[in-house]
């Protein structure tokens, strides 16, 4: 791309300035959102005027109820139908940079909470209020606030989708704040979360093959990166390894099965590390590392995602960087909250 055809916008919103690209005349809000810029926006086509902003040099024209304006430096005009042709900088009530979020708390309403099967896991759904959409990336989790101010980290199981939030919560009896979240739950109409935290997102890596392996109910934070993938419409080679003790305990299961019909470019592979002798399996028992290197022997090619404790996170990791794994293509949470010394 050379500099002929491109044009630069330099962005000020708080005192910083952030810049992106624009070719002459095309759309400030299409090129802005390709290259990862979010920004306060409503009708997207020039009515609602929520994206009023200033222009403070250069020289730009955007379509308004009475037709195409130019707009000269001091003057508004709306970002969602502006294009330049010259590089110009403007101020902007709100935007955010690639990767960058603003964590809010807000009382959500707790639509369902349904025992998956004969497992100890939950599906909670809840519901941001009217008019706050929630603001995060696949991959991203939450924090659920108890009435006792306790707070409970949960990988959010769904892309962003509406008011929707996903959660796949295992249940310890034998831990006070376990039961206490589920009472909470069960019992109550609402409950407080704060969102969103984590940087456990996709990653243009540009590798041909992507892996994503989960333990239990990391399984949650692999479900909203695949299903952000299968969206984008992927053309890399995605692989879920699943690990789990027993096959009743892999308690969603249908569900990458079901991508595995749709998507040729999507594998399902469930890893047993518990077989009783009197269970039937056909696929792999063991490590997860172990299958994985069993399935595909080398890594030089491959990103991986990685959900579980921190010891099935470090374990995966390590053993696959020594067949050939970049650690640049390597990304969990884990990595944040449990890091080596």
């Amino acid at each position: 791309m050379t500099t002929t055809d491109k044009r630069t916008l330099r962005v000020d919103c708080h005192q910083k300035l952030a810049g992106f690209n624009v070719a002459p005349d095309e759309n400030f809000l299409e090129a802005a959102k390709q290259q990862g810029f979010r920004l306060l926006r409503g009708c997207k086509n020039g009515v609602c005027e929520v994206c009023e902003s200033t222009l403070i040099r250069g020289t730009l024209s955007y379509r308004a109820s009475s037709g195409l304006r130019t707009v000269t430096p001091g003057e508004s005009f709306l970002f969602c139908t502006a294009s330049a042709t010259e590089p110009v900088e403007i101020q902007l009530n709100r935007v955010l940079a690639p990767g960058e979020f603003i964590v809010k708390t807000m009382a959500c309403q707790i639509e369902s909470v349904e025992q998956l099967g004969a497992t100890d896991v939950y599906r909670v759904v809840l519901k941001t209020p009217a008019g706050n959409l929630p603001d995060f990336a696949a991959g991203q989790y939450l924090e659920i606030i108890l009435p006792n101010g306790d707070r409970n980290a949960f990988s959010i199981a769904n892309r962003p989708d509406g008011r929707r939030l996903e959660l796949h919560i295992q249940h310890l009896p034998d831990r006070d704040n376990s039961r206490l979240l589920l009472q909470t739950l069960q019992e109550q109409s609402s409950i407080q979360v704060e969102l969103p935290k984590g940087e456990c997102t996709l990653k243009a890596t540009g590798t041909d093959k992507v892996f994503f392996v989960a333990a239990g109910t990391g399984f949650t934070q692999m479900k909203a990166l695949i299903e952000e993938a299968l969206e984008q419409g992927s053309a890399q080679q995605l692989y879920l390894y699943w690990g789990a003790r027993r096959p009743q305990d892999l308690y969603m299961a249908e569900l990458p099965e079901q991508w595995q019909q749709a998507y040729e470019n999507f594998h399902f592979v469930p890893v047993i590390g518990d077989l009783l002798p009197d269970q039937k399996w056909q696929g792999h028992v063991g490590m997860l590392h172990d299958a994985m290197i069993k399935d595909h022997g080398k890594f030089d090619d491959a990103t991986v995602y990685a959900s579980g404790s921190p010891n099935m996170v470090y374990s995966v990791t390590d053993t696959l960087i020594q067949y050939g794994l970049s650690d640049e293509c390597v990304f969990s949470d884990v990595f944040a909250y449990a890091p080596r010394g």
